[in-house]
């Protein structure tokens, strides 16, 4: 087990780890496994791996996330547990929609886990959340099934292994009887223990069970090694005020308007280039703003959108956005002159299915209003209410309507067509469709929507290829490079690293103290040590003047 804190040179160390046992030589069909959390995390991986793996033994490196390790393994075996042959994923956002967007807490929660166990042993249907139970489950049931996994990976590398939930540590137990396991860890970085099963005694569990080797890398920062960001930020995490100011972090007030507040956002970017560029001699290649909540990801997106809108990138995880985009990509599909109803009434559905996932008692009466005029539809009568007849009128736009044929120019064209109609729906799923950014962040859906434009001359099964993007998406790495500017909340940051970052602080859409903990703020001090140590090269904090934040507030910057 390898511990250090971010930026100590883990993942290089990984790395050199995984090029020494693919050099002793392994098995045909053999690979080094190198398992962690997030798609940004593997796709860091895999960028590294490209600057210290030489391109021969990159074949032989497998860098994945546990739900796509997960995934390989249900759809050869899941069966033997009784489940479908055929097996499909249930997203996320559909998962929200189905639930009526409850959480954890609800006290609904207990009989949606039954449904969803239903729904997966009866229509094969299954959540991301039962991937680790259903393979722990399999692995205690048949040592050969967990053997013969283990046998393709001799050597498994296990990233942020202090987050690993019971199941997943259940299964990386079980592997360890036949592979070796590498376990990396930072107790300082565990974010995520307000899910079930993962808890501050896992990296005791790991060293009690596994008796492993340890290799401490301490406070070693080859991140940032010529800032004081690291200092910084260990500062804000033990509440120790250091007697002046670090290299590397600054501070930026703003006043209370919104005018105030976006100006200040807007030209915190210059200012954190200015401030790189003087102090490395080149631009930011990346940049991050970062907000607590997903409000304040909206406030920041919307600042960046005026007057000379600032190109950037979304990192959301909002299930309404998600849903919204088939709404707009079923309009992009050809329509047949006889079938008014019928389209009017998937429309009616599709955008019912997304105000379902908001889980407000309003949003559900919302949806359940559009399923009940869907099936009115269906009988071929479009009833005199707002929502159906906007619906009518997007699906009669959409018969008439010609295609350019570029995906971004005919995606901004439905969503105009939807503000269009005055109508509060449609008005709402608008909104959020400029939320989704989706064609500077979805490269799999432009060039799926552009490969079916070449060959149909129309964009035929829109639809479908979001949902197989959206899929790729949550399930696999996005390989394209981190460049250019970010906006996502606390926890999308984890995992990542960017050249600079600003930390947006508003007491209401994004504190830096969470709602209702308490002094001396243990878990908000811990979520704001992981965002700052993201940044490479400097850290901007973009506060408002007053009220004053009890953490950073002592601080000189």
């Amino acid at each position: 087990m390898v511990t250090g804190g971010p930026g100590s040179g883990k993942t290089t160390l990984a790395l050199l780890k995984a090029a020494k046992r693919i050099d002793n030589g392994l098995n045909p069909g053999q690979q080094v496994l190198f398992l962690s959390f997030s798609r940004a995390a593997v796709a860091r991986i895999a960028d590294a791996a490209k600057q210290q793996v030489s391109y021969e033994k990159q074949t032989a490196l497998s860098i994945q996330t546990f739900h796509s390790f997960f995934w390989q393994i249900l759809q050869g075996y899941s069966y033997l547990l009784g489940l479908p042959r055929q097996v499909k994923i249930l997203l996320a956002h559909d998962e929200k929609a189905f639930s009526n967007g409850i959480d954890r807490n609800s006290p609904l929660w207990s009989k949606w886990d039954k449904t969803r166990n239903k729904m997966a042993y009866e229509q094969g249907l299954i959540c991301f959340d039962l991937f680790a139970p259903l393979v722990s489950s399999l692995f205690k049931r048949s040592n050969s099934i967990c053997s013969r996994i283990a046998r393709r990976y001799p050597l498994i590398l296990v990233d942020e292994a202090q987050d690993t939930n019971d199941q997943q540590w259940d299964i990386i137990r079980s592997l360890s009887h036949y592979s070796q396991i590498v376990c990396f860890a930072d107790k300082d970085q565990m974010i995520y223990d307000f899910l079930p099963g993962v808890g501050p005694a896992r990296v005791s569990q790991i060293q009690e069970i596994l008796s492993p080797l340890i290799v401490s890398l301490g406070s070693e920062n080859n991140r940032s090694p010529s800032t004081e960001i690291t200092t910084f930020a260990r500062d804000i995490f033990v509440n120790k005020i250091g007697s002046g100011s670090y290299k590397g972090v600054s501070r930026l007030h703003f006043g209370p308007s919104a005018d105030q507040r976006d100006n200040a956002i807007r030209k915190s970017i210059p200012i954190l280039i200015k401030k790189i560029i003087a102090e490395t001699g080149k631009k930011p290649e990346s940049i991050a703003l970062i907000a607590s909540y997903s409000r304040g990801v909206a406030v920041i997106s919307s600042a960046l959108q005026l007057e000379k809108a600032i190109p950037h990138r979304v990192l959301f995880d909002e299930a309404f956005t998600v849903l919204s985009s088939r709404a707009a990509a079923f309009l992009l599909e050809p329509k047949g002159q006889q079938s008014v109803e019928e389209d009017t009434a998937t429309l009616l559905e599709i955008i019912g299915l997304a105000f379902r996932a908001k889980g407000k008692s309003s949003s559900l009466k919302k949806g359940t209003k559009c399923v009940l005029y869907a099936g009115r539809c269906r009988d071929e009568k479009i009833p005199n209410y707002k929502v159906a007849l906007a619906a009518k009128s997007l699906v009669l736009k959409a018969q008439q309507r010609p295609l350019t044929g570029d995906p971004g120019r005919d995606w901004l064209t439905v969503k105009n067509e939807m503000k269009q109609t005055g109508e509060s729906s449609f008005d709402e799923i608008a909104k959020t469709l400029d939320y989704l950014v989706a064609f500077s962040r979805g490269r799999h859906i432009r060039e799926g929507l552009s490969e079916t434009w070449m060959q149909h001359s129309a964009y035929v099964g829109a639809r479908e290829i979001i949902n197989m993007a959206l899929t790729q998406e949550q399930l696999y790495s996005d390989t394209e490079e981190s460049k250019g500017i970010y906006v996502m909340n606390t926890h999308k940051c984890k995992g990542k690293q960017f050249d600079g970052i600003i930390l947006y602080r508003q007491q209401y859409h994004s504190p830096f103290v969470w709602y209702g903990e308490l002094s001396p703020y243990p878990f908000s001090r811990r979520l704001l040590h992981m965002a700052i140590t993201r940044a490479k090269y400097h850290v901007l904090i973009l506060e408002e003047v007053f009220p004053q934040c009890p953490i950073c507030a002592p601080y000189k910057l």
